[in-house]
């Protein structure tokens, strides 16, 4: 009888630690952030058009919003900036020629978190989508002869009426932890890293003609952004979370 009733208790008490308890928390994150065009799915690497994709490092900063529906699974809304772009550049022999492309976009991702956590630590992996707006952007084109760069122009505004598309969206993969390091479990250091694949075309009408064959390829815009920020919560108490023994949920 004895036995039974140890078993009911720790069974009890193991549905209530299992119940679900909301965790909510807002924070700042920044970073570098990564872009480059690409060439659909099936080419990723843009081998295909005939040339060399590389990419435009510039700066994210961000506002997020997290919730922790319980140990496992929750959400994550954030309103981001980010400067980034793509570079592409086309070697003919001795001659080259290369377009910087460089744009400032406010991003808006929303995704699910699934993850694991204990007393001070949670780690996860996500998956959403995201919207963005490219509210400014700049572009340069280069042209070696002989081993002669041929003056130009510099940076000049790129175009958002009717050469690229201002808009931007897609689906955003991701990964990240954050580390509880007060005393009251409340305050959190994160580290998030995301990377976002554009299924809307950077070009509003054919591919430039800078690019190989532009009537067989289709552009779409990719960035990868690291994040490390500062998060403070609310509700649930990471304690909580702390590794409970036998004995200790029976006299609870």
């Amino acid at each position: 009888m004895k036995k039974l009733v140890a078993i009911l208790l720790l069974l009890g008490a193991f549905i209530q630690q299992s119940e679900a308890k909301i965790q909510a928390g807002v924070g700042i994150t920044v970073g570098p952030a990564c872009g480059r065009w690409n060439n659909g799915i099936q080419n990723p690497k843009l081998a295909t058009a005939g040339g060399q994709v590389g990419y435009q490092v510039g700066v994210h900063a961000g506002i997020q919003a997290r919730i922790w529906f319980n140990k496992f699974v929750g959400i994550n809304l954030a309103g981001e900036f980010n400067m980034s772009g793509s570079s592409f550049k086309k070697i003919q022999g001795v001659n080259d020629f290369k377009q910087t492309h460089k744009e400032n976009q406010v991003t808006i991702p929303l995704s699910v978190m699934v993850g694991w956590g204990n007393e001070r630590l949670r780690i996860y992996g996500n998956f959403g989508g995201y919207f963005g707006y490219n509210v400014s952007g700049k572009d340069k084109g280069v042209i070696t002869l002989d081993g002669s760069v041929q003056p130009n122009d510099g940076f000049v505004k790129s175009d958002y009426k009717d050469v690229y598309n201002a808009i931007d969206a897609g689906v955003r993969l991701g990964a990240g932890l954050q580390v509880y390091v007060d005393k009251k479990l409340k305050s959190c250091v994160t580290f998030d890293i995301n990377y976002d694949y554009g299924l809307i075309k950077s070009f509003k009408n054919e591919e430039p003609g800078f690019f190989p064959e532009p009537t067989k390829i289709k552009i779409t815009p990719s960035k990868l952004v690291i994040g490390v920020g500062f998060l403070y919560t609310f509700g649930k108490s990471q304690a909580e979370e702390k590794p409970k023994r036998a004995t200790d949920m029976i006299t609870e």
